[in-house]
């Protein structure tokens, strides 16, 4: 059973005094959504309920004893009341008041432009009481017959139902979709998982341009145990560097050698300078024979002088050559190679997938293993022996581990216990995924399958009282949809949603990996509408999508929680991007529980929009995201300010709790303060299956290329490789905040080119414990001081030595009196910044501490999270 709850955490304890500061026992007031207008005039009001009946009058909230009139029994009859109503008078607010019980939609609430409101007289929706009126995406299922532990339910209500059926509701929780591996409730982020292995042959096992460097002495040699599949003459193309030129050696033909076993060598020949030690290329270089089946290869220097060799060709087909049949199509080692002849052979062998390497000095070099997006090859033991493989899906977390997918098992090839999927990224060795939607992995209780043939849904319970608990089948994407044309100027105007619940929607599968974006409420073309006081839970998808140039908005004070995709979701192209929207003071927890490369508010493309007073919890990726992608698709002068993020990046790597993306390289003027950060995560897995977490991650990631960024007065505590990365941006301004504790790093620079310069750190706290941990770290192939207009008055204290005594390279310049010497933090400080509590995770500063004679500004602690903007709002309307 997949319980709609707190993942468990991976590390680092709850902060007791955030907890009392920031938590909240209500919501924010109706009167913080609404204009103070509609206290003058409610205006007309009709009611819907379960038991109403939409041929009477709505205007009675509920039945009269004769049964005559009453409440309505659907929205949509009641939005039908407001269009009359609408046709006589439009300066009068209309409220829809919905009774408690669960509305199930038979279709979303389709509300247009000419269902709009206007700013004294708009359409409110909302329920009697927040919380009791439920509108659910879903079928109630309640005729149910047993066998054995399996109950089951049929017939032609559910045969109709449009499918597929992705999510099975019992009672409050989802059951979990018949599984392989079975999922572990106590451990499912990091148990129940199947890894992909090495999808090609062991000699094969490698990557182009990674191989097995520093061979020039005498007598080194490596050593690969291969499969010949037919005897023959093979020739043997070699892909190799080096410079020996500068040793007065410019060819290294005839200098080394490759034999077969005990058999006779055979020199290479033809091996010319290529101009670099990194500068690879393929030559032919002799011919070998070899015998059908398992032989030991061995290559020998022979004469010594140094060369770096890549991979061997051994083909018996004269006419394939490898400079025009293999071709690289990704930095990460991805390949295309066209096949030889038929009737002929070929054996591709990387260099570093040798099985000895002999040398004092020789170096194998085993990097990042190439994928194979057509293909997850299981171990023998692994491949289940189902046999009706039909409607089968890998849920997988393919290459970086940066997102997952969900795709269909075209075939399986038990011979080579491989399925062959279609896979956007490619799958590498060490991806974990599982296998679902197959009858014969239903075998434990919690599990359920739905047939698509028959419609029929199994499900093994593990409630004594089933089935009389509620059981619900998602069948809608959304529930409620404004939908605006602003291509023709027809927008959805002040529409006013507060205090329901929205459960039960559906998702997309296959889907979008990077962006995702089913949502129970959609605003296309809005304008001046709100979502307020209401509940998510238990959807497939997000909670709320702004697209189509919706703007000025609000979602504010909104429970956002156990969602299959993130919170809100914005997006666009530059000209049709939502902006000046305010998402504020919502509460958003366990997200991602579908779809993982989500954000608690995902900034696809948007402009202006204020993010603030968020409460952001146990997320698989990003707590917020703002991503510009190209200049057509940008996110620009955004405000996120005064948001709690906690437990982020739970399941992926390669992250930030607030990440951005600057690829249009423009400056963003996108402003990042006043956010408190704590338990940045990170997951990964290496090549046999184990998993690296805590992994990879910052606080703040202002990755490629990201500019013109103001990120002033966070507080970061708890990342891997620091509070904040800058991958290449320019022109962007770190100034007035608290980092601590991280694992590896303080902070970290990525020049990729001439592009990053201008970029500012200054007043700032850096404060963590392990003196072995570097306090600034750079890539040192393009650290360059230009990359740093300014980076001074600044504040370091590491609990454990003093860094100015360190020889250590905490910089890369060396150490802290070689960064001085190179002209930075000239007038910062090592001292303790004497904060009130740090063992507690108080970091408020003492009277006395030293940051302020820097000028540092104290962080208004307790204007951060939900509470700080109801304290902002009775501060507004005194004004």
């Amino acid at each position: 059973m997949k319980r709609l709850g707190k993942r468990k955490r991976s590390w680092a304890p709850a902060t007791a005094l955030w907890m009392v500061i920031l938590c909240l026992s209500g919501v924010v007031a109706v009167a913080l959504s609404f204009p103070s207008s509609q206290k003058r005039d409610d205006g007309p009001v009709v009611y819907v309920s379960p038991d109403g009946n939409d041929r009477w009058s709505g205007t009675r909230s509920s039945p009269n004893r004769s049964r005559t009139d009453g409440p309505f029994r659907t929205l949509s009859r009641a939005l039908d009341e407001w269009r009359k109503v609408k046709a006589v008078q439009k300066k009068r607010p209309f409220t829809i008041v919905l009774r408690p019980g669960t509305y199930y939609l038979k279709e979303p609430l389709v509300i247009r432009p000419e269902d709009s409101g206007t700013e004294f007289g708009p359409l409110i929706i909302r329920a009697a009481k927040a919380g009791t009126a439920v509108l659910s995406g879903g079928v109630s299922i309640n005729k149910w017959t047993k066998r054995g532990n399996l109950w089951t339910a049929q017939g032609p209500s559910l045969s109709s139902l449009p499918g597929p059926i992705r999510i099975l509701r019992v009672g409050d929780r989802w059951a979990t979709p018949a599984r392989y591996p079975n999922e572990d409730p106590n451990d499912p982020i990091k148990k129940g998982w199947l890894f992909a292995q090495w999808w090609g042959a062991p000699w094969e096992r490698g990557v182009f341009n990674s191989g097995v460097g520093n061979i020039h002495h005498k007598g080194d040699r490596l050593e690969w145990t291969i499969r010949v599949p037919a005897s023959g003459t093979y020739r043997v193309w070699v892909r190799y560097s080096h410079h020996m030129s500068t040793y007065n050696v410019p060819d290294m033909g005839g200098r080394t050698s490759l034999r077969v076993g005990d058999g006779p060598k055979v020199p290479l020949n033809n091996l010319p300078d290529t101009g670099g030690w990194g500068s690879f290329r393929w030559v032919l270089s002799a011919t070998l024979p070899l015998s059908a089946g398992d032989q030991v290869l061995i290559w020998e220097n022979d004469a010594g002088g140094g060369l770096n060799l890549d991979a061997f060709c051994l083909t018996d087909d004269e006419n394939w050559n490898p400079e025009q049949a293999i071709r690289l199509i990704g930095w990460w080692g991805q390949y295309e190679c066209d096949p030889v002849a038929p009737g002929k052979h070929l054996i591709l062998i990387q260099a570093e997938a040798c099985d000895r390497a002999i040398g004092k000095e020789v170096s194998v070099e085993r990097g990042a293993l190439p994928g194979n997006p057509e293909r997850i090859t299981l171990k023998p033991a692994d491949l289940p022996k189902w046999k009706d493989w039909k409607g089968a899906q890998v849920h997988i977390f393919p290459a970086w581990g940066w997102v997952n997918a969900i795709v269909d098992v075209k075939g399986v090839d038990p011979d080579r216990h491989t399925l062959l999927v279609q896979c956007e990224q490619d799958i590498r060795p060490g991806n974990r995924f599982y296998i679902a939607n197959v009858p014969e992995a239903l075998d434990a209780p919690g599990e359920w399958f739905w047939d698509p043939q028959t419609g029929n849904i199994t499900y093994w319970a593990d409630e004594p009282d089933f089935p009389q608990i509620t059981t619900v089948a998602a069948i809608l994407d959304r529930l409620i949809h404004l939908k605006g044309n602003p291509q023709k100027g027809q927008w959805v105007e002040h529409i006013y949603i507060q205090g329901l619940t929205f459960r039960d929607t559906t998702y997309t599968a296959p889907g979008g990996y990077y962006d995702p974006a089913d949502a129970a409420i959609w605003m296309t073309g809005a304008r001046h509408c709100i979502v307020s006081d209401c509940t998510f839970e238990g959807l497939g998808g997000y909670a709320v999508r702004l697209d189509e140039r919706s703007e000025h908005n609000k979602i504010i004070g909104n429970r956002m929680k156990a969602l299959g995709q993130g919170g809100v979701v914005l997006m666009g192209n530059t000209a049709t991007q939502p902006k000046h929207n305010l998402i504020a003071a919502n509460e958003m927890s366990d997200l991602g529980q579908i779809y993982k490369h989500v954000a608690g508010v995902y900034v696809i493309s948007g402009s202006g929009n204020r993010i603030a007073h968020n409460r952001i919890e146990r997320v698989p990726r990003y707590g917020i995201s703002l991503k510009s992608l190209d200049p057509n698709f940008y996110s620009h002068n955004n405000i996120v300010e005064y948001n709690e993020l906690i437990d982020t990046n739970l399941e992926t790597n390669d992250t930030g709790a607030i990440e951005t993306l600057g690829r249009d390289q423009q400056d963003s003027g996108n402003v990042i303060r006043w956010n408190f950060i704590r338990n940045v995560v990170g997951l990964g897995t290496t090549y046999d299956g184990s998993f690296l977490s805590p992994y990879f991650t910052w606080g703040i990631y202002l990755d490629d290329y990201s500019s013109g960024t103001l990120v002033y007065g966070n507080v970061v505590i708890g990342t891997v490789l620091g509070a904040v990365c800058i991958h290449g941006g320019r022109n962007n301004v770190i100034e007035n905040n608290i980092f601590v504790g991280g694992l590896e790093r303080q902070f970290t620079f990525q020049p990729r080119d001439e592009f990053m310069v201008g970029n500012i750190i200054r007043k700032n706290i850096f404060y963590y414990d392990k003196k072995q941990t570097i306090l600034f770290y750079s890539w040192a192939q393009t650290w360059g001081r230009h990359r740093l207009k300014e980076c001074d008055r600044n504040i370091f204290w590491c609990t454990e030595g003093n860094l100015e005594e360190l020889s250590d390279r905490v910089t890369p310049e060396g150490n802290l009196t070689a960064w001085r010497e190179a002209g930075f933090d000239q007038n910062s400080l090592v001292a303790d910044p004497l904060f009130i509590a740090p063992k507690q995770n108080d970091f408020r500063l003492r009277p006395e501490s030293p940051a302020y004679r820097l000028g540092f500004e104290p962080i208004p602690f307790e204007k951060i999270g939900p509470k700080g903007f109801v304290n902002e709002e009775k501060e507004r309307k005194k004004k």
